[in-house]
């Protein structure tokens, strides 16, 4: 499990892409106050972005908005995963309709946290993410689960099963692949193994968008 922050001996590397300069300096402020965060980069464009991490720029966490002047926070989400394979991505947005999320989630984004949260709230969806985890702002969570509710029923062999939906379930809520196998008795192999399936049954490649979809076919419930 990922270290608290305060107890890191090196801090976490992190990028944050938004433009509204205010609400990127409070952030950035926020993150190094509380320790254990060092905001490498902010940018108010993804372009610039791109370029510095192009440049030789590293981290290990890259914070995004959607909502940006030229390339959007989608596209750009796709491009850093590409450039930063091993860094996680959390979109920090305003935009809540079920489409960006979507697209933000199989774009290859590791969370969704929605800006009117609080800086606790932040704090505690990082360590998710850092963790391993695909937390999911609860009012994103919520409002995707209601709006797929009523699906055309699928087939046999594309329904997870009981235990696949509660593998997926609690990945969805934020824990690790150990905290799972911990929580339902398992090894992590067989963790790994009913994710492996869920995959090939959601015709997905990762994690954020096998929850994304089976979210959207109303197979987990997370309100």
């Amino acid at each position: 499990m990922t270290q608290p922050p305060a107890t890191r001996e090196n801090p976490i590397q992190l990028i944050l892409i938004e433009d509204h300069a205010d609400f990127r300096e409070s952030v950035s402020m926020v993150l190094e106050q509380r320790g254990g965060y060092q905001c490498v980069g902010g940018f108010s464009t993804m372009e610039d972005a791109l370029e510095a991490i192009r440049a030789g720029l590293k981290a290990d966490l890259v914070l995004s908005d959607l909502g940006l002047p030229g390339m959007s926070g989608v596209a750009g989400i796709r491009k850093i995963r590409g450039l930063l394979p091993e860094a996680r991505v959390l979109v920090l947005t305003a935009f809540t309709d079920k489409a960006k999320v979507f697209a933000a989630l199989e774009a290859g984004a590791h969370g969704y946290l929605v800006k009117a949260g609080s800086a606790s709230r932040l704090m505690e969806t990082l360590e998710e993410v850092l963790a391993g985890g695909t937390p999911l702002d609860p009012k994103i969570a919520g409002m995707i689960l209601q709006t797929f509710r009523q699906l055309s029923p699928i087939s046999d062999a594309e329904s997870l099963s009981g235990r696949e939906c509660e593998v997926l379930q609690l990945a969805a809520k934020g824990l690790t692949r150990q905290e799972i196998a911990d929580e339902l008795a398992l090894s992590p192999h067989s963790v790994t193994e009913y994710i492996k399936r869920s995959f090939d049954k959601l015709h997905v490649r990762n994690l954020p968008a096998a929850v994304s979809e089976a979210i959207r076919r109303g197979l987990l419930d997370l309100s």
